[in-house]
């Protein structure tokens, strides 16, 4: 019995886009990649990114493009790159709250899950409360009892999804209720508080800490479940707020549009493995105050199932409506 013509013509079609697939992944790279990076220069994401960028130029023998599309808690850089041709030319520098953007967002145009491949995780950082060096606000449990008295408000900038989290866990916790004050990114958050602008910021520890050394602000905590190594003197806001249960330390990891071949994910994959095994790479991680995070594909995908339930708890416990 003779099929169709069009059934015919169709499943020919749909062998020959596989075998085209097949062909493309057996010689990738075969042009440059571009990684976005959803928030601005100067962030902790786009540190990180820049140094993955230039690795993977030498483990893959093609230019790394970083292009920076910040906005919306991160989110228009990552639709960007889930309408993106699923070819592992185009990827993105993903940090976990963006993994449950649902949370903060009502209409994304895209699924912060199901629209992406998960590529490696490559690092982990933690929140950092800060004030400005002139305040006279030496810790978090000062800063608590001011932000409960204050008439008008404090107000507390923050440039991240995680920065957000932090700010209104911070205002749970200790009954407070202060302003809310969103930017584009964290250095914007940063300059604000250091010129003035707003009473608090809430940054990575790698941004934070620069801001320490050059002596234009002070560090009140970081919201990770212990000490950072790098600056041991700074406590946890578990340590003034036990009941600021569950930590806040995002995963900042490389993810591919859904559908991108599993041979190039895996290309992709052990290129950037080998790039954060190396004690060059290890170094500049290093001076960014940010750990390295070797995750490969199968380890990524389980992190972030098993974190978006952590981090939606967080959010529920802060009292965060998506908008």
């Amino acid at each position: 019995m003779f099929q169709p013509r069009h059934i015919i013509t169709k499943v020919l079609a749909t062998v020959m886009g596989a075998c085209a697939m097949v062909v493309a992944a057996q010689d990738f790279p075969a042009r440059p990649i571009t990684i976005v990076a959803p928030f601005p220069a100067g962030s902790v994401t786009d540190n990180v990114t820049r140094v993955i960028a230039q690795s993977l130029q030498q483990s893959l023998g093609q230019s790394v493009v970083v292009d920076n599309r910040p906005g919306a808690q991160g989110t228009v850089g990552a639709a960007y790159v889930a309408n993106a041709k699923p070819d592992g030319y185009t990827l993105l520098m993903g940090s976990s709250v963006m993994f449950v953007a649902k949370q903060l967002i009502k209409s994304l145009a895209y699924d912060p899950v199901q629209s992406f491949t998960p590529v490696s995780g490559v690092g982990s950082t933690a929140m950092m409360f800060m004030v400005n060096e002139t305040s006279p606000i030496k810790s978090v449990a000062e800063l608590a009892k001011v932000a409960v008295q204050a008439q008008p408000p404090v107000t507390m900038g923050y440039g991240s999804p995680s920065g957000q989290v932090a700010a209104a866990l911070f205002g749970t916790v200790t009954h407070s209720q202060p302003v809310p004050v969103s930017y584009r990114g964290i250095p914007q958050a940063m300059t604000d508080l250091v010129g003035g602008h707003v009473q608090v910021a809430i940054v990575d520890i790698s941004t934070g800490l620069a801001q320490v050394n050059a002596r234009k602000a002070r560090a009140l905590a970081i919201s990770a479940a212990t000490r950072y190594s790098g600056a041991p003197e700074i406590p946890t806001l578990q340590e003034s707020f036990p009941q600021a249960a569950g930590t806040l330390e995002t995963i900042i990891a490389v993810m591919a549009p859904a559908g991108t071949p599993t041979a190039v994910v895996q290309r992709l994959d052990r290129a950037i493995q080998d790039a954060l095994a190396r004690s060059e790479t290890q170094a500049r991680f290093q001076a960014l105050n940010t750990a390295v995070l070797p995750l490969n594909a199968e380890q990524l995908t389980r992190r972030i199932a098993s974190d978006n339930p952590n981090w939606e708890s967080l959010m529920k416990k802060a009292g965060i409506e998506p908008q």
